[in-house]
């Protein structure tokens, strides 16, 4: 193996660990947000019903779980994306996925700031 092959394999390994740990990351913070507020009506210490300067999607907390559904499962979709681009060993897949997460990220982030 040619020095050359090896530093891509390593721009690849830690582009897939950096894919792998934002969109694991972030599936499971709004998943998690999902199950506490949807599933088990976890609702104390959430300043529901738009008092003060909160988001939108704090207007009720079915409403607030399904948003965090909806970014959960997006991630989610794209963490498994990911996951078989990484199997085919396709590089720019992989980038086009990390774009792609640092994409949601940002529409999350905007979305959250919209009233």
């Amino acid at each position: 193996m040619t020095t050359q092959q090896t530093q891509m394999d390593i721009k690849f390994w830690l582009l897939t660990g950096l894919t792998f740990l934002l969109t694991g990351l972030m599936t499971f913070i709004n998943l998690y947000e999902f199950v506490t507020i949807g599933l088990l009506k976890k609702t104390g210490g959430y300043p529901f019903g738009g008092e003060g300067p909160v988001p939108w999607y704090y207007k009720s907390a079915d409403l607030y779980a399904k948003v965090n559904l909806f970014f959960g499962l997006l991630f989610l979709t794209t963490l498994l994306v990911a996951l078989w681009i990484t199997l085919k060993k396709k590089k720019m897949g992989l980038f086009i996925t990390f774009l792609l997460t640092i994409f949601l990220i940002a529409i999350m982030y905007v979305n959250g700031q919209s009233d």
